[in-house]
């Protein structure tokens, strides 16, 4: 997009609006782009990022009244404490967020462009999870995050841990 670039010539060029705090982008096998999203005090979020779509940031947390269509609604939010997503990755139609404050990693069904019901797993485990990345072998790489001074030290970390993700 150009500098100076407004009004439809700047819509047309922006991937998405209002959305802040992105910490984790990743790809479906089909191509469409889901972020997660540090949300503005209570709500963590992921979104399907979609063309021109406005995600409602600061005005919008969460679900609820998109204003007639003008805010787009996330297709799963957390609480902050379960969550502070980080780090996304997606394999075999399943999204994986590491959880920072959550200390846990969240697996979530994909369905086209919608989410199924999210699964807390490896809670409290290995404490504040950082990135998710897809393994050359189809796992998944996962780091730790507890030496930054926001986590509970443990012997080892920070660490690289593999997941099986089938």
């Amino acid at each position: 997009m150009a500098i100076g670039t407004t009004g439809r010539r700047w819509r047309a060029a922006c991937a998405a609006l209002l959305i802040v705090g992105v910490q984790g982008l990743a790809w479906d096998s089909a191509g469409r782009l889901f972020a997660t999203e540090f949300g503005q005090n209570e709500l963590d979020e992921v979104n399907r990022i979609e063309p021109g779509r406005n995600y409602g940031w600061p005005r919008v947390e969460g679900t609820g009244d998109t204003d007639g269509g003008r805010y787009t609604n996330p297709l799963v939010t957390w609480t902050v404490r379960e969550a502070s997503p980080s780090g996304m990755a997606i394999a075999a139609d399943v999204a994986y967020v590491a959880a920072l404050r959550g200390e846990r990693l969240w697996t979530i069904p994909l369905d086209g462009g919608t989410a199924g019901e999210p699964s807390a797993r490896l809670e409290d485990r290995y404490g504040r999870l950082r990135t998710a990345q897809v393994a050359p072998d189809g796992a998944l790489w996962l780091t730790t995050s507890n030496t930054d001074g926001r986590g509970d030290v443990r012997d080892g970390d920070d660490r690289i841990l593999r997941f099986p993700a089938r």
